[in-house]
């Protein structure tokens, strides 16, 4: 390890600095010591570089790509980490922000190219930035003398973060499961793209408006006939699963959102006859949910916005999207932090609404109940309800299947019945309040704590509320009525999918010739990876093309063999679902004379 000049800059031989004391040693690289009522030395009184890399001497990753250091100290065991382990990523976990700026001071190298977390509030937007395909676990090193000054700590931010890497592994394989239905999904929904509002024509048009997300926790029922009194004061958007307990209270919100892209998401609207407010649907959404509802449509796209380490920000976006927007207009991005809620809060922002109030936003087991009674399960569940299986058992059972743990309560009124999903939306919305410049307010009157939120009783907050010189339904009304004549052309797209059928084709035609040997899947491939066509074929391969990531001792015959078979697989299903966007947009551009 090389001393440079600023990293080993001599110095006098104690320098004090809060709990801590930097201390010279023989080889010229500062020592650290931590007093309290003892003194800990934090490495070598003699050589603490040496002791460094015979420290990680024995430390095996195994396969993964990971490694979590418990404890910063100076940094030398993480220069030694980094030499030994180059193409690994290293995140260092540090309980005590003193040390990392004495780090900053004595040795600043360390800290290059590695990530720092000293709260597990921190983990989920900062290691946002790593690829969970190419993930392959993460192997933990504790820095002995700073471990075990704060074990606690560090075992319980090695349990989060063990969590939240099994939870990010578990979206993605979710991910890549039903990306191919997404993509399915968004070619049945693309002609609506030509005659439904672009959500973005609804951006910064309530300023000044509240807003209120309205989500089907149990503690829904206390205050859900308030929202009628909220009405014309507030912007009301509500998830698709609480439509139905509106409905139920003959409450119309002013926006119900859906981005569900499974068949059980349409029981979220059938039987529903009272109200039609603006559906807001991402273009991932069951086709029969767009398809079959009787109201005004408007439609938006989910993309995650990702600042990499050169600064630079990165969108990415829901599968077939950045195709499509070769041919036609974005309607628009939404942000999310994995459920409808989460859409529906940065909805809320892009609208310009302040307060963003949450409502039936229990993020917890309230009353041990799963949702509010008048949703759809519930009304599935009274259905099968016997003597010996009732309401109360069949939420039980479903709760004993999760791994609960137990939470600050809403107004800090006992503790809430929470688990690890629940608990990262809960973080999820506590980063977003605090971080955004209008105030937060939680009216669920239940369920659990979130921070950084004002929590006030629901007919309180509703008193706050100024009557708006123009209500929130005819704001809304004004902006779907001037964009009727505003109509966008299909017929890049349209062309666009005539020719990536008679792609499909072509490659089809090569899989069926004779010589299926290594040049023709050569060709294959080279196909099928030229743009635009990549970025239409990509989902349906994305299952192969995580294996491969994740195995990187397969062979390039290997590999050659297992693309071409996707791809030609993936071109059988993609020609079915091209030919029905292809005629969904005939029919579409018939009707209106395109």
């Amino acid at each position: 390890m090389k001393k440079s000049q600023s990293d080993t800059k001599r110095m006098r031989n104690h320098i004090a600095i809060g709990n801590y004391t930097i201390q010279d040693t023989p080889s010229g690289f500062p020592t650290l010591l931590y007093r309290n009522e003892n003194t800990i030395r934090l490495h070598s009184a003699y050589d603490p570089v040496q002791e460094a890399k015979r420290s990680i001497q024995h430390f095996q990753t195994g396969r993964a790509n990971v490694i979590a250091v418990c404890g910063l100290g100076l940094g030398y065991h993480i220069q030694a980490l980094s030499e030994a382990h180059p193409s690994k990523e290293i995140i260092v976990i540090e309980k005590d922000i003193e040390v990392i700026n004495i780090t900053q001071k004595i040795n600043p190298s360390a800290l290059q190219g590695i990530i720092i977390l000293t709260s597990p509030h921190d983990i989920p937007h900062t290691l946002d930035r790593i690829d969970m395909a190419s993930f392959c676990g993460v192997a933990v090193y504790r820095h002995r003398p700073s471990y075990l000054l704060f074990k606690e700590f560090y075992d319980s931010f090695e349990k989060n973060l063990q969590q939240y890497f099994s939870s990010r592994l578990s979206d993605m394989l979710t991910r890549v499961e039903f990306i191919q239905q997404w993509a399915i999904n968004i070619l049945h929904n693309v002609h609506h793209l030509f005659d439904s509002l672009p959500v973005k024509a609804l951006f910064g048009k309530f300023r000044g408006i509240p807003g209120i997300i309205v989500s089907a926790g149990p503690s829904l029922r206390h205050n859900v006939n308030l929202l009628t009194h909220a009405r014309d004061k507030a912007l009301i958007v509500c998830v698709d699963t609480a439509f139905k307990v509106l409905e139920k209270h003959s409450i119309a919100p002013h926006i119900v959102m859906t981005l569900d892209a499974q068949r059980h998401s349409i029981r979220h609207f059938l039987g529903v006859r009272q109200s039609a407010p603006l559906l807001l649907a991402d273009l991932v959404s069951y086709p029969a949910v767009l398809r079959n509802y009787s109201g005004n449509r408007a439609l938006s796209t989910t993309s995650k916005f990702i600042n990499k380490p050169d600064g630079t920000i990165v969108r990415e976006t829901t599968p077939l999207i950045n195709w499509i927007e070769n041919w036609v207009e974005s309607p628009g991005d939404i942000q999310s932090g994995g459920s409808v809620a989460t859409s529906a809060f940065d909805l809320l922002l892009s609208c310009g609404c302040a307060p963003i109030v949450l409502v039936g936003q229990d993020l917890a087991y309230t009353g041990r109940e799963i949702h509010c009674s008048g949703t759809h399960h519930n009304e599935e569940w009274v259905a099968i309800n016997t003597r010996f299986r009732n309401l109360d058992t069949i939420n039980q059972q479903i709760i004993r299947k999760r791994k609960i743990k137990y939470v600050e309560g809403w107004m800090g009124k006992n503790l809430a019945i929470s688990d690890f999903v629940f608990d990262l939306y809960r973080n999820w919305f506590a980063d977003s309040a605090g971080k955004v410049p209008i105030q937060v307010i939680n009216a669920t009157e239940g369920g659990a704590h979130i921070p950084n939120t004002i929590e006030m009783e629901f007919a309180k907050v509703i008193e706050t509320f100024p009557l708006p010189s123009q209500k929130p339904e005819k704001i809304l009304h004004t902006i779907i009525q001037n964009h009727r004549h505003i109509n966008q052309n299909p017929s890049q797209l349209f062309n666009a999918i005539e020719r990536s059928i008679e792609m499909c084709d072509e490659i089809l035609a090569l899989s069926r010739s004779l010589a299926q040997d290594e040049e023709t899947k050569e060709r294959i491939i080279r196909k099928a990876m030229g743009n635009p066509f990549r970025e239409l074929i990509g989902p349906l391969i994305k299952r192969a093309e995580v294996y491969i990531a994740r195995h990187p001792d397969l062979t390039a015959e290997q590999i050659g063999e297992m693309l071409s078979k996707e791809i030609v697989k993936a071109c059988t299903i993609l020609r079915t679902h091209l030919r029905i966007a292809h005629q969904n947009i005939f029919n579409y551009a018939s009707h209106h004379g395109k």
